[in-house]
């Protein structure tokens, strides 16, 4: 966070995960995927959506206009992923939709409220 308050959104990957939460960049071991250290982002050199949003010129998913929604975008949702975030039952697009209804400031708000990396679907 920054020091005036406002929160600081280099936090939010390009995918629509609060890097605040993440235990790796916490103890400093990751610094997000919108740094440059190869280490960087548990999927970093796999990822599709980091490059797609660098050659775009996004800081997020949310800045894409492409699809109607996100669901649409095969980059976005390669079968893996959704298959991970059924069984953790958690939720990226759910952020990209939030950064898109709310802003960026009022996602990581709710995302430091919470200490949450990515949206969780199941009740809490």
């Amino acid at each position: 966070m920054k020091t005036n308050n406002q929160p600081d959104i280099a936090l939010i990957s390009y995918c629509g995960f609060y890097c605040g939460a993440c235990p790796k960049y916490i103890k400093k071991e990751c610094s997000g995927c919108k740094g440059d250290a190869p280490d960087c982002a548990v999927g970093y050199k796999t990822c599709k959506v980091r490059p797609c949003c660098i050659k775009n010129g996004f800081d997020s998913c949310a800045s894409c206009n492409k699809y109607k929604t996100i669901k649409n975008c095969k980059i976005y949702n390669p079968l893996l992923v959704r298959f991970g975030q059924f069984i953790t039952q958690t939720s990226r697009r759910k952020g990209i939709e939030m950064i898109k209804e709310k802003g960026e400031s009022e996602f990581i708000r709710f995302m430091m409220d919470k200490n949450w990396v990515t949206i969780k679907t199941k009740k809490q």
